[in-house]
């Protein structure tokens, strides 16, 4: 059974605290009156490299000496955690190499290259290149950085607990999105500790199931098929150690549509400013969807974990009308 000392997550935030936001917790809009009034949004799009990812990555990196540092590491990523490491990596001096799908758009392979970092595309999913990568660290003798099974991951994205319980002690409600798991497993089994009576639902996409299913099956399954637009949620499995946690922390996982996502996304942006990328929004989904009943709560958090999505678009639009 993995089991994660309550000091652990107070040591990591104190370790990577100079190299990281404290994220803001934005009160919802109260615009229309269609959510919940004492909803928080916990705005981890703010995070640096715009997803709360950068937190795990610093926290391997930090636990690393300088020598080790020095040989470079190598990772394969959705996008965010390819984006976090690249710039860890680079405010560190570390040379990284970071595989990336087929899938990954080109807006986050131009954010980890602007890190000084090696782009490698390989396979169609994070689980293809994940097998890439990891031969590729084993053929270099470098350290390959997972993305959420490894426990300094885990442990530094639940450096989050330690915010969340500074700012909103008496939450009652925490909604967190899933792809490895790492996310999810680090903050849930922190935030346990420091309030068992909190309930912490998770969030996946109904085309990459595979943390539910794996609950489900009481072993990590992979998925034979994955369907969604959510490309920072879709991994084919989560991790032995994800889901140990999981299992241990998280009362509920609900599953949202990329239409529901897509509607979340909208909803961020003209109500509360806010540009995500869809697994930012899979909180707020899970919510106006009715996957939740957020009534039950008098203080529920939502955590917007990611803000990555591509604004160039946007502005090549606006140039365009400029010229015309």
């Amino acid at each position: 059974m993995t089991v994660i000392a309550p000091h652990l997550f107070d040591e990591a935030h104190q370790r990577i605290a100079p190299y990281i936001r404290h994220t803001p917790m934005l009160p919802a809009p109260q615009l229309r009156g269609d959510l919940h009034p004492q909803l928080l949004l916990k705005l981890e799009n703010t995070q640096v490299t715009g997803s709360f990812k950068v937190r795990g990555a610093f926290n391997t990196l930090l636990q690393m000496t300088a020598a080790e540092r020095s040989r470079g590491v190598c990772t394969a990523s959705g996008g965010n955690h390819g984006v976090a490491l690249a710039y860890a990596a680079n405010r560190l001096g570390c040379p990284a190499t970071i595989y990336l799908p087929a899938r990954a758009s080109a807006d986050r392979v131009a954010r980890v290259e602007a890190w000084g970092a090696t782009v490698v595309r390989h396979g169609e999913l994070w689980d293809d290149a994940h097998i890439a990568a990891t031969a590729y660290a084993a053929k270099n003798n470098i350290p390959y950085i997972h993305s959420f099974e490894a426990l300094p991951t885990v442990i530094g994205q639940g450096t989050m607990a330690v915010e969340l319980m500074a700012d909103v002690p008496d939450a009652d409600l925490y909604i967190i999105a899933i792809g490895g798991g790492g996310l999810i497993s680090g903050v849930a089994t922190a935030l346990k500790q420091r309030n068992p009576s909190a309930t912490i639902i998770g969030v996946e996409p109904t085309g990459a199931p595979s943390m539910r299913v794996s609950v489900a099956a009481g072993q990590v399954t992979t998925l034979t098929n994955v369907a969604t637009f959510a490309d920072t949620l879709s991994p084919r499995a989560v991790s032995n150690t994800t889901l140990a946690l999981t299992k241990a922390s998280v009362d509920q996982i609900v599953l949202v549509s990329d239409t529901q996502m897509l509607t979340a996304m909208r909803w961020l942006w003209t109500e509360s400013n806010q540009l995500v990328e869809p697994s930012g929004a899979a909180s707020i989904a899970a919510i106006q969807s009715g996957a939740i009943d957020i009534a039950r709560y008098s203080k529920p958090v939502a955590i917007i974990c990611g803000g990555n999505a591509a604004a160039e678009p946007v502005f090549q639009a606006y140039q365009q009308n400029a010229k015309d």
